[in-house]
């Protein structure tokens, strides 16, 4: 039993050790086969794209000679192609000097072929490419066709006619002879099956074949795809004969006619199968000499690891009676493992349960023990106060530098002594990004002995809370102030009234024309302020909403008068582009005129240095709605703040607004079933649109409704 595993040993370590050495070296030889065969296939490619180019350089020389030619008799010494009898023996010269053509003819910028020489043409060629390229002024290559007028297969070149004065007169045409071009083309004799020829880009041979395809009638691939395609190419496909052929090609400049060269790919492939030869017959050697080295080397292996299996299967019967000892003790240390790991996962499961809780908490927790070291935080409090982890066991107070502030060190240290809850409320901390304020609560953590073991420390930001009550005082303060402004606007226009009726009476009985003339400045400036009173009582008069008949250019208009004398608007240019047959539309006048008021003054505070302000109205087209358009000049608004512009309170002028106007005309125009649409850009300015229907839903505009301005 043993030998017979020995032998197999034997025999599997042969193979093993054959595989070890022939491997690589089968490697390297298929690598070397592979690496000469592709330079082989490399090396008959490159020659037969070398034929491809030697022979088309041949071809398009000849056809920029040919072209050459035509041009230098194109050009005829009179205004049109009445002198083409001047011409004909220069033509008919041109044609039996060379055998480069075999007819020439003349077309006018009809197409209408006018002379032809060498063979009697007639018809029209205007849909052909040549007369159309040639027509405009440039020369052509045409691709070998079938003509119609010629009833023969032929290639023409063409050359615009020009007059005396350099004008195009018609086209000049060359049929070229096609036995002379197809005697330009060589044969590099690079194999037995090797052969030049033209082919279409639809696949038809043009030209005859060493090896017997007949020209115009039969094509160069067999099946129906065409795989000659793009500008050149270097492919292995079947060809007319049904044979498989190595074949490049590359596309003659200026037509769609295919230079191909061929060979049959058994005899391009002839040099690779000769060196695979050479290869095997230096493998076969080499590998006999191998098998009987694996052969030795394994017999001295499977010897020696004979000596050692049997020292080892001694060592083996005394590791077996210890192994049974160790196992009893394994099994005891697997129960007490057993119950460990129990308890671990209850204690695990019991710790993140505990983790999970305090990080639910919306505010910020920290733990510490009584000497302020953190033992525990939540993700909220790590939010508030830092950007990376803070280390557990640090002095919160110290990882936190915003905290380290006397009343707040004071507060923890009463809690630790006192072992009594302590609250700071509304307590500005600065983080570093503005005025920030938090409420504080200190609580004691104690044992079932009342023993005080940590503080926990609970922290809201109150900051948004703390600002709206701000902005709600100053709201507050605002409010009574417009209430005071309107009754000392009430005391102010009652003297007017006096003044102006007086200065009124005054200048009409007057005769001093200099006297009358200052009476008009000071009654001129006293209507300016109660026109200027009046406009502010409209404005901040509170009144339910009423919807009447509004003319917008109107309203747009007086708010503009009301607010040109405020200093804000004296370096403002304004330009009203107001529609003259916009629709009066159905709305409440004050707040559409507060609505105005806000925007107007937000622009011209974007202005501070002056500016441009442009108001235009305008009806909005196939729908029921009007539009107001109003643009500054101003330092226009940042991205990430044109989001906000509507929400109460949110202002970008500090303390100059209450964040409020934007938000109220918001609210008046959607009370009114419109929108209102900003579009900005910071340092260019800010076009603000607001759009308002025509009629409100529910309301019918009738004859009753009075028009107001």
């Amino acid at each position: 039993m043993a030998s017979r595993y020995f032998k197999k040993l034997t025999t599997r370590n042969t193979f093993l050790t054959l595989a070890f050495f022939a491997l690589p070296f089968l490697i390297l030889l298929v690598v070397v086969d592979l690496h000469i065969s592709r330079l082989i296939k490399n090396q008959v490619t490159s020659q037969l794209a070398g034929a491809v180019q030697d022979n088309l350089k041949t071809i398009k020389l000849f056809l920029e000679d040919r072209l050459t030619d035509l041009g230098s008799v194109a050009r005829l010494n009179c205004q049109d192609l009445g002198c083409l009898d001047e011409q004909e023996k220069i033509y008919l010269n041109l044609i039996r000097g060379k055998k480069w053509y075999d007819f020439i003819f003349v077309a006018d910028l009809q197409g209408n072929l006018v002379r032809s020489y060498n063979r009697e043409l007639t018809g029209n060629i205007s849909t052909r490419d040549y007369f159309q390229v040639s027509s405009g002024g440039k020369p052509f290559v045409s691709d070998i066709f079938y003509s119609e007028i010629a009833g023969a297969n032929v290639m023409i070149i063409s050359q615009p006619v020009l007059g005396l004065d350099g004008q195009i007169l018609g086209v000049l045409g060359a049929s070229l002879n096609l036995n002379y071009l197809y005697s330009l083309i060589s044969d590099l004799r690079l194999g037995r099956t090797s052969e030049l020829f033209l082919l279409s880009r639809e696949g038809l041979i043009l030209s005859p074949t060493k090896l017997g395809a007949f020209p115009f009638a039969e094509k160069a691939f067999s099946g129906d795809l065409n795989p000659h395609s793009g500008e050149s190419g270097v492919m292995v496909h079947l060809d007319y004969r049904g044979e498989r052929v190595l074949c490049a090609y590359q596309l003659l400049p200026g037509t769609s006619i295919y230079l191909a060269s061929e060979m049959d790919l058994r005899e391009a492939l002839l040099p690779v199968r000769r060196f695979n030869r050479i290869i095997f017959y230096f493998f076969l050697p080499s590998f006999i000499f191998l098998v009987i080295i694996s052969n030795l080397y394994s017999r001295r292996v499977t010897g020696l690891v004979q000596k050692l299996t049997a020292n080892l299967a001694r060592a083996l019967d005394e590791c077996r009676e210890r192994r049974q000892q160790l196992d009893h003790i394994n099994r005891e240390l697997e129960n007490r493992i057993l119950e460990s790991q129990h308890l671990a996962a209850e204690l695990q499961l019991s710790e993140q349960y505990i983790l999970h809780l305090i990080d639910s908490i919306s505010l910020g927790l920290a733990g510490t023990d009584l000497e302020g070291r953190i033992a525990k935080y939540n993700k909220h409090f790590l939010a508030l106060f830092a950007t990376g982890e803070i280390r557990k066991g640090e002095i919160l107070f110290e990882a936190i530098p915003a905290l380290k502030d006397p009343e707040i060190l004071e507060s923890f240290q009463t809690t630790v002594k006192d072992a009594t809850t302590r609250q700071l409320t509304a307590r500005k901390i600065d983080r570093g990004h503005g005025e920030e304020y938090f409420n504080l609560a200190f609580f004691p953590i104690t044992n079932g002995e009342k023993r005080l073991l940590g503080i926990t420390i609970l922290v809201e930001n109150v900051t948004d809370k703390e600002k709206l009550r701000n902005k709600l005082a100053e709201y507050e303060k605002l409010s009574a102030l417009s209430q005071l402004a309107l009754g000392a606007a009430h005391e102010i226009n009652n003297p007017l009234l006096g003044i102006s009726s007086y200065l009124e009476i005054q200048m009409e009985e007057t005769t001093d024309p200099q006297k009358k003339q200052q009476m008009e400045v000071v009654l001129e400036n006293v209507y300016r302020i109660s026109q200027t009173i009046r406009g502010l009582l409209d404005f901040a008069r509170p009144a339910p909403p009423r919807f009447t008949r509004i003319n917008l250019n109107q309203v747009v208009q007086d708010t503009l008068a009301f607010l040109s004398h405020q200093p804000i608007f004296k370096k403002i240019e304004v330009e009203q582009k107001l529609y003259p047959q916009l629709p009066p539309v159905t709305a409440d006048l004050n707040h559409i005129r507060q609505v105005l008021t806000n925007i107007f003054i937000n622009a011209a505070q974007a202005m501070p240095g002056g500016g441009r302000l442009t108001v235009s109205t305008s009806k909005v087209k196939f729908e029921d709605y009007v539009q107001i358009s109003i643009a500054d000049t101003g330092i226009g608004i940042q991205p990430e703040d044109l989001k906000k512009i509507f929400d109460p309170f949110f202002t970008t002028k500090k303390s100059q607004g209450t964040g409020l106007g934007l938000s109220i005309s918001l609210s008046y125009i959607k009370s009114h079933n419109g929108d209102i649409q900003v579009q900005s850009q910071p340092g260019a300015g800010t076009t603000v649109t607001i759009i308002l229907p025509i009629r409100q839903k529910g309301r019918l505009a009738g004859k009753e409704e009075e028009i107001i301005s």
